[in-house]
């Protein structure tokens, strides 16, 4: 884990906030596209998810680089014979 707030912090800057799942307006863990972030987030003031300690972080923050950092949203090709949702609104 961190030795210190101020680590946690530089470790966040590095990967969190880089990252286009991050979204630290959201307080619903199960509705966070990035799980460690809000864990991380939360255990600044204390608050552990039910069930878990904040070992299982252990994975993701072994390195300096988060394993499921994504810089860039992913952009999906158009299926084939697709419809344009909004041809022909007005």
């Amino acid at each position: 884990m961190f030795s210190n707030g101020t680590e946690a912090m530089r470790w966040q800057e590095r990967n969190c906030y880089r990252c286009w799942k991050y979204n630290a307006e959201k307080t619903d863990r199960s509705k966070m596209r990035c799980k460690a972030a809000f864990d991380i987030d939360t255990g600044y003031i204390g608050i552990l998810p039910e069930g878990k300690s904040l070992a299982h972080l252990e994975k993701v923050i072994a390195g300096r680089d988060c394993r499921y950092r994504q810089e860039k949203r992913p952009v999906y090709r158009k299926r084939p014979g697709a419809m344009p949702l909004f041809e022909g609104v007005v």
